[in-house]
């Protein structure tokens, strides 16, 4: 599995953003690899933070190569003001009783050094 995350500084959204973002969410979710999403927003700071979902590396890329994700990066200085974008793969996942993604997913993690 892997994570997607996208963290960013707005600036102020318009029409175009808007309809970019939803038809890119729906591009997303319609990927067979995509497992979900959620956001976050920093109260201190107003920080956004969207973590998408995946169960493999080839619908992450799928996303991130799609005509529209590529037109939003092209204008995003109009929407956003700085992002960092982290890219991990999900060596392991754990669930109690919190509504999330990746609830139905137990990944058992295994450290390497257990002990030390």
């Amino acid at each position: 599995m892997y994570l997607s995350s996208f963290i960013f500084d707005k600036k102020a959204y318009d029409a175009e953003f808007y309809a970019l973002d939803g038809e890119i969410d729906k591009r997303a979710r319609a990927l067979p690899g995509f497992i979900g999403m959620e956001s976050f927003t920093d109260a201190g700071t107003g920080r956004l933070l969207n973590n998408y979902y995946w169960r493999d590396r080839a619908s992450m890329d799928a996303l991130i190569a799609d005509a529209m994700h590529l037109k939003a990066k092209a204008g995003s200085e109009r929407w956003i003001s700085g992002y960092q974008t982290v890219i991990a793969r999900i060596e392991g996942a754990h669930n109690v009783n919190l509504p999330h993604p990746l609830a139905d997913l137990p990944l058992r993690y295994t450290p390497e050094n257990p002990g030390e």
